[in-house]
C-alpha cells in the first residue's frame, strides 16, 4: 500500500521534492480534461520522474454529459474515443507507469445521459485502447457513482473510488482509519469491491503546503497496488458464514470486536471462531482482518439435520450373504482343481500304459 496525490493544474505549483520528503511515493496527474490536454502536465511529470516519483495520469471524461451527447450512446462513443486519442497523444514519452485513470464525475449543471450499462461498456472500450496503448486503466468515480451508474462486475479494470468518511475534517494519512475500520454503509460498499479496487482517494481538505501543493487543498489516495505488482492470490469466500483460526486470545478479541461492530454473530468453537450470518461487504471486512492477522479464514456451513450422526446398523443378512458368496467361489475352485486331477490321472495311466508295452 503507497501513500499518493492526485494533481491538476488546479494546484498551480506543484514540488515532489516537498511531496517525496512527506511519504509521497506515487503522484496521478491530470493529463487531459476531455480533448483539451492540461497545461500543467508534461511540467509536472517531468518533475515527479527527476525526483524519482512513479507517475500516473487522469482524464477528466466529458463524454457521458447529455448537453454534449443528446442522450445519444453512439455520440457519446465518438466523442470518447476523440478523448482517448488526445490522451494517448498527450501520455506518450511521459514516463506515465502508474494507473491511467478514466474520471467519471458530474460538473455543476450537468447531468448523466448513459445508463450504468451503456456508461460500462463505453468504459471497458475506452480502458481496452489505454491497455494497446501499453499503459494500464482503471476507473476513478465515487462509491456512490460506482453504485449508481457503473455495473462493477463487469467493468474490465480495476477502479479507484473516492469515499471522504471524515469530510469536511479529512485527516492526513497517519491519522486515516483502516478501510476494513470504517464502518460505514458507502466503507462497506468500497470494501465490497475486493480486489478490483486498485486505490482509495480518502481526503481533499487542507495539506496543501506540506506536500508542496500551490493550493491549501490536495487529494490524498492509498494505492492498494500498481499495474506491475503480482497481487497475492486472495481465497475466494462464497458462504455468508467463516469459520476462523485457530486464534489466540489476543486475535479472538480483536475479531469478535470488528464482529461486535458490525453487529454479526461470533460464536466460539475450541480454537476458532464463527463468524456470521452476514452480508458480502462484512465478510469482507471480517475476512481481511483475519487474513491481516495472518489467521486461517475458510467458509463454513452449518451441518444439515441429521448431518454427521451414526448410520444405522447394516443389514443382519447382508454378512451371510457375503459368506455364501465366498464359499461359492471356494467350490467353484475345488471343482476346478478336481477336473484337473482327473485329467493329470487319465494322461499318467496313457503313460504307464505306453511304457508296459
Amino acid at each position: 500500500m503507497e501513500k499518493a496525490l492526485d494533481i491538476s493544474k488546479h494546484q498551480n505549483t506543484f514540488s515532489p521534492s516537498a511531496a517525496r520528503a512527506a511519504g509521497i511515493s506515487t503522484v496521478i496527474l491530470r493529463a487531459a480534461y476531455g480533448g483539451a490536454r492540461d497545461g500543467r502536465f508534461e511540467r509536472f511529470a517531468a518533475d515527479c520522474r527527476a525526483e524519482g516519483l512513479r507517475v500516473g495520469a487522469y482524464i477528466f471524461l466529458t463524454h457521458h454529459y447529455y448537453n454534449k451527447n443528446k442522450g445519444s450512446a453512439e455520440t457519446a462513443r465518438t466523442l470518447l474515443n476523440g478523448q482517448i486519442d488526445a490522451l494517448l497523444e498527450t501520455l506518450a514519452g511521459q514516463g506515465v507507469t502508474s494507473w491511467v485513470a478514466l474520471d467519471q464525475e458530474l460538473e455543476a449543471g450537468q447531468t448523466m445521459a448513459l445508463a450504468p450499462a451503456q456508461n460500462t461498456a463505453l468504459l471497458n472500450e475506452a480502458a481496452a485502447r489505454i491497455r494497446a496503448a501499453g499503459y494500464a486503466p482503471c476507473v476513478y468515480c465515487s462509491a456512490s457513482w460506482a453504485k449508481s451508474r457503473l455495473v462493477t462486475d463487469q467493468l474490465n479494470c480495476p477502479v479507484w473510488l473516492a469515499y471522504y468518511y471524515a469530510d469536511p475534517h479529512d485527516p492526513d494519512f497517519d491519522g486515516c482509519t483502516a478501510l476494513e475500520d470504517v464502518n460505514t454503509a458507502w466503507g462497506e460498499y468500497t470494501r465490497s469491491l475486493g480486489r478490483k479496487l486498485c486505490g482509495w482517494q480518502f481526503g481533499r481538505i487542507g495539506y496543501g503546503a506540506k506536500y508542496g501543493a500551490g493550493s491549501a487543498n490536495v487529494d490524498r489516495d492509498w494505492i492498494y497496488f500498481q499495474p506491475d505488482d503480482e497481487k497475492e492470490e486472495l481465497p475466494v469466500f462464497t458462504s455468508d458464514t467463516l469459520k476462523i483460526g485457530p486464534v489466540s486470545t489476543g486475535d479472538r478479541a480483536a475479531i469478535r470486536a470488528l464482529a461486535e461492530g458490525l453487529s454479526v454473530p461470533a460464536q466460539d468453537e475450541g480454537d476458532y471462531l464463527i463468524v456470521g450470518p452476514m452480508s458480502n461487504g462484512d465478510r469482507a471486512a471480517v475476512a481481511g482482518k483475519a487474513l491481516a492477522l495472518g489467521l486461517g479464514c475458510r467458509d463454513w456451513n452449518a451441518p444439515e439435520e441429521g448431518a454427521g450422526e451414526a448410520q444405522g446398523p447394516e443389514r443382519p443378512d447382508a454378512g451371510l450373504e457375503a459368506a455364501l458368496a465366498a464359499l461359492e467361489r471356494i467350490e467353484q475352485a475345488q471343482a476346478a482343481q478336481k477336473e484337473q486331477l482327473a485329467a493329470l490321472a487319465e494322461r499318467l495311466c496313457a503313460a504307464g500304459g505306453a511304457l508296459a508295452g
